[in-house]
């Protein structure tokens, strides 16, 4: 196995990496080679509710508690911890100046930052990164792709 799994630093990378074509960029980058990268905080596992008293005998009874009601029974915890991991990857970012170039996402969670190699491997190792993927860019979009103004004005 690669020199990468050799230590405890090296495990936490690993594990952070989640994309093969990745892994093998990281260990042949030379220099200031950049990749754009998805940086995902790291999140609290959520299980579904359990219901009290066992089976239920009427599909009412069976239905998940209104979602306002479990919103407010977790909603503190996952957002303290999500923005606890948030802060500490945004601080990582500023230490190794990538600060300005970084577009946080707090819906999903992540940064979508470009990066070098050794930069990428020191987010790898903050404690808020629960994985850190490659952003891939599936097709170019051409100009032919998107329709034109009147596509969307109202036909008479």
């Amino acid at each position: 196995m690669s020199h990468a799994t050799s230590s405890a630093k090296g495990e936490i990378l690993i594990a952070a990496i989640r994309s093969a074509e990745l892994v093998a960029f990281l260990h042949e980058s030379q220099g200031g080679e950049t990749r754009s990268v998805i940086v995902e905080s790291a999140r609290p596992p959520v299980s579904a509710p359990s219901r009290p008293g066992g089976k239920a005998t009427s599909p009412r009874e069976m239905l998940p508690p209104p979602a306002a009601a479990l919103r407010k029974q977790r909603a503190s915890k996952i957002n303290d911890f999500a923005q606890v991991a948030m802060a500490e990857i945004g601080q990582a970012l500023k230490r190794l100046g990538l600060d300005g170039l970084a577009r946080r996402n707090d819906l999903a969670g992540a940064y979508v930052v470009e990066a070098t190699a050794a930069q990428i491997r020191e987010l790898a190792a903050t404690p808020g990164v629960q994985a850190i993927r490659l952003n891939r860019r599936h097709r170019n979009i051409r100009k032919s792709d998107t329709p034109g103004p009147r596509a969307w004005s109202p036909k008479a």
